[in-house]
């Protein structure tokens, strides 16, 4: 493999001292977080092969859980099968990228709409918070801080529209679209339009402003589209 899925990685639970063994499904379930993080964090990259039997080795796994693992990582989108059987990890054309992006603007625009309805003052103080260190971390272009102040902000934000099912939907759909990457492109008028689009996103929700909220949903996802098809 080109690169360790270890590196960056959680450290998974180790077992109980009175050596219960965990069910097999949670170990699938572990396999399948540690190999997406590696894949959205871009420690394993598109059109990388990857193998089962150095995938168990390196998560210190049987190879059953692991297939588990990358069966139900390629019916979320993040591998492929190839006809010869083998599995890569999926390289996005520009159509599916932008199919991606479509859903996720969906999705987005009706948490950002509940937000303005139901968020609390806790919530819009938390995400000032980050919102107001990510500028700090913007002006001095720290790219891996932002990356995760950028996540705080938009869980919180979120988070706040107090629908579980459709948190984990965007989760999955930001995760495909290669956040993480797509920030390392960032131009300079990138980066100030990311300072801007988080200060609209708060005032959106402050005013309670669902229409502001769409708009500003709307000209995020565009921002990520047109980076994702042209530079990735």
């Amino acid at each position: 493999m080109q690169n360790s899925i270890q590196d960056g990685i959680p450290n998974r639970p180790q077992p109980t001292r009175s050596g219960a063994t965990p069910r097999r499904g949670n170990y699938a379930q572990d396999a399948q977080e540690e190999i997406r993080q590696a894949i959205v964090s871009g420690k394993l990259r598109p059109n990388q092969r990857l193998v089962e039997s150095e995938l168990a080795r390196e998560l210190e796994m049987s190879r059953t859980p692991v297939r588990e693992a990358v069966k139900l990582l390629e019916m979320q989108g993040y591998v492929t099968k190839l006809p010869s059987g083998g599995v890569i990890v999926t390289d996005h054309s520009p159509s599916q990228i932008r199919n991606l992006c479509e859903v996720r603007e969906a999705l987005e625009t009706m948490a950002m709409k509940l937000a303005c309805q139901r968020a609390t003052g806790e919530q819009l103080e938390r995400a000032e918070a980050y919102h107001n260190r990510s500028i700090e971390v913007i002006q001095r272009r720290e790219v891996d801080e932002f990356i995760r102040l950028n996540i705080d902000f938009h869980s919180e934000l979120y988070a706040a529209c107090g629908n579980e099912q459709l948190l984990s939907l965007i989760e999955t759909f930001r995760d495909q679209v290669f956040d993480r990457r797509i920030v390392r492109a960032f131009t300079k008028s990138d980066w100030r339009a990311m300072a801007t689009h988080h200060a609209r996103f708060l005032e959106a929700v402050r005013k309670r402003d669902t229409r502001l909220a769409e708009k500003i949903v709307h000209n995020h996802v565009r921002i990520v589209l047109k980076i994702g098809v042209e530079r990735l």
